[in-house]
């Protein structure tokens, strides 16, 4: 699915520049994609989708209080309070503006081929992880918005399961331990947010980034490397650079937030409980 014709139209007279309209990679995809015609091309996205009617962003709003739309400029300098050095860079992000009061950003355009997981890039992403693990942040929620302590993770987790249509007639809701701690977290990560170029390895969407308790971080991670080899090569680059974090009393109620935000998809409730534990 392209952008409407109509609207990339709006969107070249809003930016003075010329686009070609780049498909969505998911029929629920964030944002409508262009690249510009210049000497030094860029990638525009449009947001698409709104929290009202996005389960995935409604989720991020609900349950760690970010909005994208309430803060579109400010959530580009996100990039420059992540940890320096890390193996997989952010792109900079630029806000334009907001095209009828939807926002519109920028990134620098790079011919690097979307990552798909293996081991390699199993290894990269444990380095990643353990790298932004390493560093504890105040609270968990979203630095631009709202941010709690640990302790209200267990109320606030529990209510928005409570509240949740897919989530509130279960006869046993899940158990919230209060967390160890909260880092930086992508709560949307797959392996194709990530682009390796001839320059080397680009982190290219990492617009939902917030603050999560690190139990959720790695149960989301638990989820998206399904190869024994993948998770060899995870944790033996993640333990280089973070220890290893319990999850056995976690894991059921961080399954339960990643279902009910459709991290997974649409994906029955049943096979993302019993997914092999294969992280301690």
């Amino acid at each position: 699915m392209y952008p409407d014709p109509a609207l990339t139209h709006r969107v070249e007279v809003f930016t003075g520049h010329a686009l070609a309209p780049l498909p969505l990679a998911w029929d629920d995809s964030a944002n409508w994609l262009w690249r510009t015609h210049d000497e030094a091309p860029q990638l525009l996205k449009l947001a698409r989708t709104h929290p009202a009617h996005d389960p995935f962003w409604q989720g991020v709003d609900r349950l760690f209080g970010f909005d994208r739309w309430r803060c579109p400029e400010a959530l580009t300098r996100l990039a420059g309070a992540l940890p320096i050095h890390l193996p997989l860079p952010p792109l900079p992000l630029t806000y334009l503006g907001a095209l009828h009061q939807t926002p519109l950003w920028s990134l620098p355009w790079s011919d690097g081929m979307p990552a798909r997981m293996g081991e390699v890039f199993a290894e990269l992403l444990g380095s990643q992880l353990g790298h932004l693990h390493r560093e504890t942040v105040s609270g968990w929620g979203h630095p631009l918005e709202a941010v709690w302590m640990l302790s209200e993770w267990p109320r606030r987790a529990h209510d928005f399961l409570k509240h949740h249509p897919c989530c509130a007639d279960w006869p046993t809701p899940p158990d919230f331990p209060v967390p160890s701690r909260a880092v930086w977290c992508l709560p949307d990560l797959r392996s194709d947010q990530f682009l390796c170029g001839a320059t080397g390895w680009l982190w290219s969407d990492w617009e939902a980034l917030v603050w999560a308790p690190i139990e959720f971080d790695l149960c989301v991670v638990e989820l998206l490397i399904t190869r024994s080899a993948e998770r060899d090569a995870f944790v033996t680059a993640y333990r280089r650079q973070s220890p290893d974090v319990a999850l056995g009393e976690y894991r059921r109620g961080m399954r339960a937030l990643i279902w009910a935000m459709r991290l997974q998809g649409d994906i029955d409730w049943r096979i993302l409980e019993t997914h092999p534990a294969w992280l301690m």
